[in-house]
């Protein structure tokens, strides 16, 4: 017990001197604080391991980055100026309440070469499916499990094509734990078309649009993976936009400048910090594609 309260006890000095720290830091302008939703172990996370050095050497400044819970904490943090700059995915984005104060520099470009992407609603084409309303009382396969784009935004399709999530079959998935088991759906990330060739009980589902178009025309089959024309398409979703970088208050224009710069004209250059981050370069941050998807996000939620 003894041995548990002082490692305990350690443990919380060194919370409190690491906070410390930053506030100092904050203070004094030795470092440039910078917020993600990802936590690193004796470093950045593994995510802007390749980006990290080069925002040092941009800024002329020690660079931390921040881990937060969410896009709330984040919105917060941004406000109160305890992080200058944060790395959001959209989804994270819509869960701010109100970023209208927050500067939106650069957003994801995907290996399509655009900003935003959205997913396609299939069925197997040698199925009696041939349109969103006879996926009523089927299995149907989603993305990821409440992802903007594979999840919620293909809600929004089902229920407009007359498919509440109700009527579909509910899956029994006695090894998932909640809340998946509970709301009884089949997620299956980035193998749904994989599922619904494979196995004949899973006749529809959603794939995202990059997927999809990364898939061979023909000649799919279970073991190389499927293609095409193996499936018909139902319909698609909204367009869902990629990451993007924003700036907060305490944010220095300058550096912010320096910053927009970097993404815009050399940051897509660096294969390693494209693929850390998961995207193939950056561009403008549209704000009205941001807030109008953000809108209709946080309404299908709600």
């Amino acid at each position: 017990m003894m041995l548990a309260r002082s490692a305990h006890t350690a443990l919380l000095i060194g919370l409190l001197s690491i906070s410390a720290g930053c506030e100092a830091g904050r203070s004094s302008g030795d470092f440039v604080q910078i917020g993600s939703t990802k936590a690193g172990f004796l470093g950045p996370p593994a995510q802007f391991r390749a980006i990290h050095p080069r925002l040092a050497d941009l800024f002329g400044k020690q660079v931390r980055f921040v881990a937060q819970p969410g896009g709330a904490a984040l919105e917060e943090q941004l406000k109160q100026g305890r992080i200058a700059y944060a790395f959001l995915s959209f989804g994270e984005y819509a869960d701010m309440e109100d970023p209208t104060d927050l500067e939106l520099i650069a957003c994801g470009v995907n290996s399509a070469g655009a900003s935003a992407r959205k997913a396609i609603l299939v069925a197997r084409a040698d199925h009696e499916i041939k349109s969103i309303a006879d996926c009523k009382g089927n299995r149907f396969a989603f993305g990821k499990y409440r992802d903007p784009l594979t999840d919620y935004a293909v809600r929004a399709v089902l229920e407009k094509g007359g498919v509440p999530i109700k009527d579909l079959f509910s899956e029994l998935v006695l090894l998932t734990p909640p809340p998946i088991a509970m709301e009884g759906r089949l997620y299956r990330g980035r193998d749904v078309g994989t599922t619904i060739i494979g196995d004949l009980t899973v006749n529809a589902g959603v794939i995202d649009e990059l997927v999809f178009n990364a898939m061979p025309e023909s000649g799919g089959n279970i073991i190389t993976g499927p293609s095409r024309d193996q499936f018909i398409e139902l319909g698609t979703t909204e367009e869902v936009p990629e990451m993007v970088v924003v700036a907060g208050a305490s944010a220095d224009a300058e550096m912010t400048d320096k910053l927009t710069d970097f993404l815009l004209n050399q940051a897509g250059k660096d294969s390693a910090i494209c693929s850390q981050m998961g995207v193939s370069g950056f561009a403008a941050a549209d704000r009205s594609t941001y807030d109008h998807a953000r809108r209709w996000l946080r309404a299908l939620k709600n």
